[in-house]
Parts: structure tokens; sequence; C-alpha cells
């Protein structure tokens, strides 16, 4: 009988996808149960995905037109739920509370 020993190869080195650039940016934004409020107000250029994290006491709303009457949209779930989103330009999202007031914190990736 024959033994073999096969030893594996171990490859490294950095690298980074042409036309790729990671940045980012974290807004924390103060919403309302009554209107809409855009996440961010001013949207990160050339952003390829978003992060809402709601750290608040109460449920938010996210929605994508803020014409819409009533507390309708995706729902984010109080104290640390969290939704991601891969949009980009021009896409903007909005949100409100379930009730009173409450801050979200929107994280931008571009």
């Amino acid at each position: 009988m024959t033994t073999c020993l096969i030893q594996p190869t171990v490859s490294q080195g950095d690298s980074k996808p042409v036309g790729l650039n990671i940045g980012g940016l974290i807004t924390q934004v103060t919403l309302n149960s009554v209107t809409w409020t855009a996440l961010p107000p001013t949207p990160l250029d050339e952003r390829n995905a978003v992060a809402i994290q709601n750290q608040s006491a109460v449920n938010i709303k996210i929605n994508y037109d803020p014409a819409v009457v009533g507390y309708v949209g995706m729902e984010v779930r109080a104290t640390v739920g969290e939704r991601f989103y891969n949009i980009s330009n021009p896409i903007q999202l909005y949100a409100k509370c379930s009730a009173g007031t409450c801050v979200v914190l929107v994280e931008e990736i571009s």
C-alpha cells in the first residue's frame, strides 16, 4: 500500500474588483407619525445600498411614495430592527413611526 500526502496550496493577496469603491455615510433621522420623512433627507451620490436601523421603542413604516395616506408600507420592528435595500440613485425612501416621534439610523453604501 502506498501513502500519498497532498499538501494544500494557499494563495493570498489583496484584490479589488475594477470600478468598485466602497464608502458610506450614516445619517440619524427623526421621524414622526404624521408625515413621511425622506431617508436620508439628502441621498449620498452614487450609492449602491441603504440599510435602515430602528433602535427606537416604536415600529416604523418605509415607503417609496410620500403621497400615500395612512400608516402603510414595509415595517421595521422596534428595538434593533433593520432592513437592507439594494437601491441606487435616484430612488428615495420615506418613513414614519407608528406613534409619537422616533430616531432611525440610515446607512448608505457607495
